[in-house]
């Protein structure tokens, strides 16, 4: 093969990113196409010998021709696999198997529409969606917020299957929305802190960077609807951004008036992971009913008795008053996956939690994950007993293990 054909081969390779096992398929494709190369050149070599003359090189052109098309497939099939945005794929810890695994499943899609205005480029980059929650992730290019400013938009406008979601009539289609710049800040999955992308220590007098290091900015949208089963699936969805600013102490300040909208159509995804452990958390009256878990968020069932209790508070005077309060299940806090590792921290946001009725024992709390979870790996979940002094980290004496399966139901933990 020669140093053209092995270049734009390279180049091929550096230009295209390949899921691991199709890199090795290629991989173990081009070596023999080299070794035959190889071989087809001793035989010229002894023909040129034999004959005087030199034979025409067709077979290094056909391994050529078929490492190209067997390069090309490689590529229809890489292509299928999206580049994650920033935000989610580090922000949110996902390893490239995983990406591949949701991709795979429908959850996580990607939507590549661009709008320019003001000079302003928005593309809607990818969506992740399961039965309670979607997230939505753009790219910003073409502005560079002041020095100290947080950068935001003045207004989101959402239809979902042609239904605003600012004008639901019913609890069953509300729906929560929250979204912001990515900052560069997570959250550490060992004590919950915030920490910088790296992993350095978040300090509170480090200015804050919403720019990446290609001069873009990534805005995410996270939407949240606690009632209704697949409220996101499979339906239509429109969303404008109008004005771009940013958020002072005193409220939005405008810097650009621009107009950036997307249409397109949700997927439907079902991987999530039902447990039904039937499990009684210490003595607390609290019993674990059902677990559903995806990869980006949670719902716990509990069977718990109305309990309420009283607490000194304060009124508008700032009179010492009784505050009545309605106790509360221990909450879901963490997992402890099969190959040990731990996360103790898993609550992202956003969440709602509460008696489903006015009158039955019926609590049910939902919530968004800050991480990518393979639930297939879970071995338990990691319910809040008590909390440490002194800020220290969790550990297992802090929580009610409930164990990933279904043989242990009618145990208290």
């Amino acid at each position: 093969m020669s140093m053209k054909e092995e270049e734009m081969i390279e180049k091929l390779r550096k230009e295209v990113e390949i899921p691991d096992k199709v890199r090795q398929k290629a991989n173990e494709a081009f070596a023999s196409i080299k070794k035959d190369a190889g071989a087809g050149a001793a035989e010229e070599r002894a023909a040129e010998r034999r004959t005087g003359g030199r034979m025409p090189g067709k077979k290094l052109w056909i391994l050529a021709a078929a490492a190209i098309l067997a390069f090309g497939t490689v590529t229809a099939g890489a292509a299928a696999y999206m580049k994650w945005s920033k935000s989610l794929s580090d922000g949110m810890a996902v390893e490239e198997e995983q990406k591949r695994e949701l991709e795979d499943a429908h959850m996580a899609a990607p939507i590549d529409q661009s709008v320019t205005d003001q000079g302003v480029t928005v593309t809607m980059v990818q969506t992740i969606v399961d039965q309670h929650f979607l997230r939505i992730s753009l790219k910003v290019e073409g502005y560079e917020p002041p020095q100290g400013e947080q950068p935001d938009f003045g207004r989101t406008l959402i239809t979902i299957d042609g239904k605003n979601i600012d004008d639901a009539e019913n609890e069953e289609d509300y729906v929560n929305l929250s979204s912001y710049f990515f900052d560069n800040i997570v959250q550490s999955p060992e004590d919950g802190k915030a920490v910088n992308l790296d992993g350095t220590p978040f300090t509170e007098d480090q200015e804050i960077s919403y720019v990446l290091e290609d001069g873009s900015m990534e805005y995410n949208i996270v939407l949240f609807n606690a009632e209704s089963e697949d409220y996101f699936m499979e339906k239509p969805i429109h969303l404008e951004l109008t004005g771009l600013g940013g958020l002072y102490l005193d409220g939005y300040r405008p810097n650009i008036e621009g107009t950036w909208s997307f249409d397109w159509n949700l997927e439907r995804s079902d991987m999530v992971r039902a447990c039904s452990p039937d499990i009684a958390l210490g003595d607390t009256g609290a019993v674990v009913e059902k677990i559903e878990i995806s990869p980006i968020s949670a719902q716990v069932t509990y069977r718990f008795p109305r309990t309420k209790t009283k607490e000194k508070g304060y009124n508008d005077s700032g009179e010492e008053i009784d505050v009545e309060l309605t106790e509360e299940p221990p909450e879901l806090i963490g997992v402890k996956m099969k190959d040990g590792t731990t996360y103790s921290y898993l609550y992202g946001g956003p969440g709602s939690c509460g008696f489903s009725s006015d009158e039955g024992e019926e609590y049910i709390h939902t919530f968004g994950l800050n991480r990518i979870l393979d639930t297939a790996q879970i071995e338990s979940f990691l319910f809040l007993k008590s909390i440490p002094e002194d800020e220290e980290p969790l550990t297992e004496e802090n929580f009610y293990i409930v164990p990933a399966n279904e043989k242990t139901a009618g145990r208290n933990y």
